[in-house]
């Protein structure tokens, strides 16, 4: 079994926590924010970042900052959410995607009929 994708999940994971936590100390630092407040910002922030500057390294000589991509599967939850089957062009311009792959994204929703599959190749929903 292939464990590396969950590995590099993992990684992105904790530097994500890292990043919002260093920020989080320096809001309370710099500003004199309570952490409840600093928090939000921290998140909102890393956030920005990631859809901003996501899988590139800021800054050199044993000071670089790594930002971790975006994860594709919160690119496709928002693509899930924005489609409403008349808006296809806005969606594909939005997220930098093509036709095929809009509708492979959108194919994956839960519940969603798989087009071109008819209920006699799905086993489970065979009626015997």
């Amino acid at each position: 079994m292939n464990t590396q994708p969950q590995c590099l999940d993992a990684q992105a994971a904790d530097a994500v926590l890292q990043l919002e936590y260093d920020l989080v100390e320096m809001v309370r630092e710099e500003l004199g924010w309570p952490e409840a407040q600093a928090y939000p910002l921290a998140k909102a922030l890393v956030r920005g970042m990631r859809k901003r500057y996501g899988g590139l390294r800021i800054g050199g000589r044993g000071a670089a900052i790594y930002i971790p991509a975006p994860s594709k599967e919160e690119r496709n939850e928002a693509i899930r959410r924005e489609f409403d089957g008349t808006n296809r062009d806005a969606v594909m311009a939005k997220f930098g995607i093509k036709r095929t792959q809009l509708y492979r994204i959108v194919s994956q929703r839960p519940g969603a009929a798989r087009i071109g599959v008819s209920s006699a190749k799905v086993p489970f929903l065979d009626k015997k």
